[in-house]
């Protein structure tokens, strides 16, 4: 017969019903940063934003669409790591984008 003396986190399950797995949030839905703007300053800004000392192009005045943003940050290029997911979330990347299109259309108008 089973003892759940010997998993005490098996036996909270089955006490709670299940509900201690449901309840836990998984970690690929966790979000690595609030939003796009706040990923880029923190990960992109540094190298991407025409600064003097920047080694990449200004991402905030050149009209690159989200597909190659993904390509080069998941890829990498030159002197660019490349990020991999763990780095940086799908959904934090998407919104790098999505936040540098609207940056780029402000600027515009």
């Amino acid at each position: 017969m089973f003892d759940p003396r010997f998993t005490p986190a098996l036996a909270l399950v089955l006490a709670t019903g299940g509900t201690a797995l449901a309840e836990t949030p998984r970690l690929d839905a966790q979000r690595m940063f609030p939003s796009g703007e706040i990923a880029f300053q923190k990960i992109c800004a540094r190298c991407h934003t025409g600064r003097e000392d920047a080694v990449g192009p200004d991402l905030t005045a050149n009209d690159y669409d989200a597909d190659t943003i993904r390509h080069f940050a998941r890829h990498g290029s030159g002197p660019m790591p490349a990020f991999t997911e763990s780095m940086v979330d799908a959904a934090s990347l998407d919104e790098i984008a999505a936040h540098l299109a609207a940056t780029r259309k402000e600027a515009r108008e």
